[in-house]
């Protein structure tokens, strides 16, 4: 049975350089890089970066945007030279918007062979033609439970089911290749950020990752990916939902999000307006958290929040009005060394950075 932080590695053709690598994040609104070298035994941060994609479509920061192949290539090398990152190994964090993740149950005796039997499955969920994407999966014990007894000794299996499409897949590549890195392994964001948060002490969690154009939930036990689930709603919805609140642009609206605080007087009606627009996927979360512990009897113990749209004032305690769950915001960073003077700054960003992060670490397991 393969590991899910396997799932993928075979796209690879050469390995990274266990002494250091660059982790790619590319967002629907912005780009994010982080660099990590081994030094004297210690997986240390060397560099980091992030870069808006707004201005590189004629666009606002803060907006979303579907660059075309030459702007993205111009984004990814400027990122890199204004971060001076210098190492040429990188790993890839495949967008979701550009892969697929589901959970199966299969129901087969206890030592038969899964893999023809994942491969029908696959074309029933994976919304396009097996041919068009590149398949890999993991068996996973879905249930704290005893396992459910069907017929004839068969049990129910629960397999991890994860596919990326193939013409992305060329496209980042090709990307890579123009900004002078070998050939990165790649993996689907969601991996990078569940081993930037991922704590052993912990048996069952839940990630909250707040994108641009994107929410979306991820539950984990013993750092396997058991079920995710995805909304529209993210940092430039909000200010989308702002802008005509306050009859103002996208920019203007961007700008009052990103400047408020708690003592402005304007605070408590934005802080409406930017929690409304979160109503409906934490009203969508509470049920897949709940349907999830009623169904494996295990109980998520903590949530952890990430990406830059959880940084506006008071969103924390939204998140645990909403969830009535121990809510604590990500700090990715801790599980490499950096200099004890940049402590404030790195914890303020690590958020943003989860998903860089877990894909450099990748390199280093």
């Amino acid at each position: 049975m393969k590991a899910l932080k396997d799932i993928f590695a075979s796209l690879s053709t050469s390995s990274a350089s266990a002494s250091g690598a660059v982790g790619i994040d590319i967002g629907s609104s912005a780009i994010k890089v982080v660099e990590l070298q081994e030094k004297q035994g210690v997986v240390t941060l060397t560099t980091y970066g992030e870069l808006q994609l707004g201005p590189y479509a004629a666009k606002d920061l803060g907006s979303v945007v579907m660059l075309q192949p030459k702007e993205e290539q111009e984004a990814l090398v400027d990122v890199v030279r204004e971060s001076a990152v210098t190492v040429r190994n990188a790993v890839f964090a495949m967008p979701l918007s550009s892969s697929f993740v589901t959970n199966v149950g299969i129901e087969a005796e206890p030592e038969a062979d899964l893999a023809p039997m994942v491969r029908v499955e696959a074309r029933k969920v994976i919304p396009a033609s097996l041919s068009e994407v590149t398949l890999d999966w993991a068996e996973v014990e879905q249930s704290v439970k005893k396992p459910t007894i069907t017929a004839k000794d068969k049990v129910r299996r629960d397999v991890l089911i994860a596919a990326i499409q193939n013409n992305a897949l060329e496209r980042f590549k090709v990307l890579m290749q123009f900004a002078g890195f070998r050939q990165p392994p790649t993996e689907i964001e969601c991996f990078s950020a569940i081993r930037s948060v991922f704590d052993s002490d912990i048996k069952h969690i839940a990630i909250i990752d707040v994108g641009a154009s994107s929410t979306k939930l991820y539950l984990i036990r013993d750092g396997l990916l058991m079920r995710m689930h995805r909304v529209r709603a993210g940092g430039a919805v909000v200010t989308e939902q702002l802008a005509k609140h306050l009859n103002v642009s996208f920019e203007e609206a961007e700008q009052r999000k990103q400047a408020t605080t708690r003592s402005d007087t304007s605070f408590a009606d934005l802080k409406r307006q930017h929690d409304a627009s979160y109503d409906r996927a934490f009203r969508e979360f509470n049920q897949v958290i709940r349907e999830y512990e009623q169904k494996t009897g295990a109980i998520v113990s903590i949530v952890y929040l990430s990406g830059g749209g959880i940084l506006f004032p008071g969103f924390v305690s939204y998140v645990k009005e909403s969830l009535r769950k121990d809510v604590e915001v990500v700090h990715p960073f801790s599980k490499v060394s950096y200099p004890a003077f940049m402590s404030d700054v790195i914890k303020q960003i690590g958020p943003s950075f989860t998903v860089a992060l877990g894909a450099a670490l990748r390199t280093f397991e």
